[in-house]
């Protein structure tokens, strides 16, 4: 049986399309189309009906769709395992992650890893660090990257680097509603905040021996930074962000520090190795490419992200071009 053959019908199976599956998959549609029909000239049956615009599975090939991931499934350990053989990196590694900042942080990362290791193929999933570490989910990965998520501790996690987290807002909403002094003034401010599932995330700020924590006013609240991070930038009030992920912004002068010289504690990132005891040449190469990712020596070549201020209406100079 070929194995291309089992792989197209599983890639049909998926998406009960041969269009949508050549599309996702950058294969074209008639050599899906043949693959299928020397699978089932094989088999001497027929595996998908057609249902309005959709293929479903019949019997027969509910039955082979098992044994065909089971067949795939071996085929791709047996590769890895002889990859393992090789000099060089290869095969797929599971990288497991907490989300809250997937492009402007891992997304990075791992580009710079597939730069230096391309024979190496990366499956990245997020989930919310309430699920990241339920034993279901360590099964299905080779490493779990996290952001202070309450959990590294366990397991043996190495800490890869440190952050805090500091005030931030633009400098039209400043010039609007003044800039404040100390950590009482913000009562008289408009926030964006960060929700969690249990509620609205703190602003845990320190300064010398001092510990506040501060939970303004908000009518903005959402559970994805970049998104707080856009509404800062508009101007809509101040932000509680990491200093690593408002860099640019800062550069550009779209964003301006709040409160210097009060931040939250350090917060940590880290990697779990799920398997340390049966480690990989790939994970071996990925734990090294972390350590010196995240030393102070090292620096980035490769595409960064930012809230870019094209066309703000609140800017004096734009309004008059507009005029």
């Amino acid at each position: 049986m070929d194995v291309d053959a089992l792989d197209a019908f599983l890639k049909i199976a998926e998406l009960r399309s041969m269009s949508a599956a050549a599309k996702l998959y950058g294969l074209p549609k008639s050599t899906l189309s043949l693959r299928l029909k020397q699978l089932e000239g094989e088999l001497s049956t027929s595996l998908f009906l057609r249902e309005g615009r959709a293929l479903v599975l019949t019997e027969a090939g509910q039955t082979l769709r098992i044994h065909a991931a089971d067949i795939l499934g071996r085929c791709e350990a047996a590769r890895m395992a002889v990859a393992e053989t090789l000099d060089d990196a290869a095969g797929m590694l599971r990288i497991g992650a907490t989300g809250e900042f997937g492009t402007a942080f891992y997304s990075q990362m791992l580009y710079a890893f597939r730069r230096r290791y391309p024979k190496v193929q990366l499956d990245l999933s997020f989930f919310s660090p309430h699920t990241l570490y339920l034993p279901e989910r360590q099964e299905m990965m080779d490493a779990i990257i996290s952001w202070d998520d309450g959990n590294a501790a366990q397991g043996g996690a190495e800490q890869l680097w440190t952050d805090c987290f500091c005030l931030y807002a633009s400098r039209d909403y400043l010039a609007r509603m003044g800039v404040p002094e100390t950590p009482d003034d913000l009562d008289n401010h408009q926030a964006v905040m960060f929700r969690q599932p249990s509620g609205p995330l703190p602003w845990l700020l320190q300064k010398d021996a001092e510990t506040v924590s501060v939970l303004p006013r908000c009518d903005l609240f959402a559970n994805e930074y970049w998104t707080v991070k856009y509404f800062a930038v508009a101007g809509e009030g101040i932000a509680y962000l990491p200093s690593f992920f408002t860099q640019i912004e800062c550069g550009r002068g779209d964003l301006v520090p709040v409160l210097p010289g009060w931040t939250s504690a350090q917060q940590c990132v880290t990697l779990r190795v799920m398997r340390p005891s049966a480690m990989s040449r790939r994970m071996g190469a990925f734990i090294e490419f972390c350590r010196d990712y995240f030393s102070p020596s090292y620096v980035f070549n490769g595409p960064r992200y930012y809230v870019e201020t094209i066309f703000n209406p609140t800017d004096n100079n734009q309004r008059g071009e507009q005029q």
